[in-house]
């Protein structure tokens, strides 16, 4: 049978759904029953004529039940029975600006989630915050045109699954989610004092967490540094290495390295008093936390890992990739834009403890499941994650961080894996695909 229809325009008027005998036998439906016919939130009672001179690529429906259904005649669709209706579809929404006014030029971007269109089908529409009709269910925006390969701007009906790809607002989620349900994913955010205080409680996990305090005070960083001889302070919603610094105890005073922006600064104090100023001007209350150093140096650099999780059309995490990332030599951050170097996981670990190598993949594979599956067990929604990992000198496995902010999906690619990229993103469509109820 026809994985995919094009739907056409017939001369016919009322009602009518005109599709080759095999289909619906398929359907184990018989000739001129009536129907309901569905594509995302509309429906229409519909007559299914048989008839042997339509290709089984093709669907006839009428004028008026395209008109009802607000169906675009662009895309390649799918049909399933289900629920005593025949259901077209997919209907899939990618939020792909904040405003309208750059909708088109991301959308120019999208072309690798529609490289593998065959693989998913259906409506794929590319819209914003901006231009949605709440009335009437309509959203402003793009729809991908397979066979000519470009996006049709227009109105829209409302998808049955949201892909967010930029930010949705608070009330506009809210909106979505009252109509279609729990279909949007990267659903919303939180911060690392968050995530901590939720993992700190999993007894899976609370072992591999370093110990971690919100900065209240320029003291709290005293109680660190002298439980540990240094510490971390890092901003609650900080992203690639920014706005993160070093506090260490020397015999001759207090040395702070400190990332701004794109430039690590080295301040040297007498003391902890000697730094408040410095401390309480740059780290505000309630939007740093303080942790406990990790030694994940290894020949001057720091290392880590990021395990690439992503769930695909058996709504299932699964793991795509772990890369292994090597800090600037005497630098305080892996991150590679903070110069850092990605390679494959394999390779670094080749490196750190040969006799392990498999092991410790096996371990972080376990480790970041986990991880994965207690934020969703939190209430979020997610389709993909980077899962921070670190290894200390000793062997002793951390859980760093978890990327939920649409993480780099090019980190494989600095690693000399070109093709992971695409199969990611392939694996976030069929997803929304089988959200959308395909």
């Amino acid at each position: 049978m026809k994985t995919w229809f094009r739907v056409k325009k017939g001369e016919e008027t009322g009602d009518r759904l005109l599709v080759h005998p095999e289909l619906i036998k398929s359907f184990e439906l018989t000739g001129n029953t009536k129907v309901t016919l569905r594509f995302g939130l509309q429906t229409c009672d519909v007559r299914v004529i048989p008839s042997s001179k339509i290709n089984l690529g093709k669907m006839i429906l009428s004028g008026d039940v395209i008109q009802k259904l607000m169906l675009p005649l662009i895309p390649a669709y799918e049909v399933v029975y289900r629920d005593n209706e025949i259901q077209i579809g997919p209907i899939i929404g990618i939020v792909a600006a904040k405003k309208i006014g750059k909708l088109e030029e991301k959308v120019q971007k999208l072309g690798r989630y529609v490289r593998k269109y065959h693989k998913v089908n259906g409506a794929i529409i590319a819209f914003s915050n901006e231009g949605i009709d709440f009335d009437k269910k309509l959203v402003f925006g793009y729809l991908y045109d397979p066979f000519d390969k470009r996006w049709v701007k227009g109105i829209y009906p409302y998808p049955a699954a949201i892909f967010k790809k930029a930010s949705l607002d608070k009330e506009l989620h809210r909106h979505f989610e009252n109509i279609i349900g729990n279909r949007i994913f990267n659903s919303s955010t939180f911060n690392k004092w968050e995530m901590y205080s939720w993992f700190k409680n999993t007894s899976e996990l609370n072992e591999y967490l370093p110990e971690t305090k919100m900065f209240k005070q320029f003291n709290d960083v005293d109680h660190m540094t002298e439980q540990f001889g240094s510490a971390y302070i890092k901003p609650i919603k900080g992203m690639q290495g920014k706005k993160v610094a070093k506090v260490e105890k020397w015999n001759e005073g207090l040395m702070i390295q400190y990332i701004e922006e794109d430039t690590k600064k080295d301040y040297f104090f007498k003391d902890l008093l000697d730094a408040r100023e410095f401390l309480q001007g740059t780290f505000k209350e309630g939007k740093f936390i303080i942790q406990q150093p990790l030694n994940l140096r290894f020949n001057e650099s720091i290392i880590d890992f990021r395990v690439i999780m992503v769930k695909d059309q058996t709504r299932k995490w699964k793991n795509y990739g772990v890369m292994g990332r090597n800090g600037v030599n005497g630098h305080i951050v892996s991150n590679r834009h903070r110069g850092g170097k990605v390679e494959q996981a394999h390779i670094t670990l080749k490196k750190m403890f040969p006799e392990k190598v498999n092991e410790y993949m096996k371990e972080m594979d376990q480790l970041a499941r986990k991880a994965a599956n207690t934020i969703e067990n939190c209430g979020f929604h997610f389709g993909k994650l980077g899962i921070d990992i670190g290894i200390d000198k000793d062997g002793r496995m951390w859980l760093i961080e978890i990327n939920h902010r649409n993480p780099n999906d090019y980190v494989a690619t600095f690693a000399g894996d070109r093709t992971l990229v695409n199969k990611i993103r392939l694996a976030n469509m069929r997803y929304a695909k089988k959200l959308a109820g395909f």
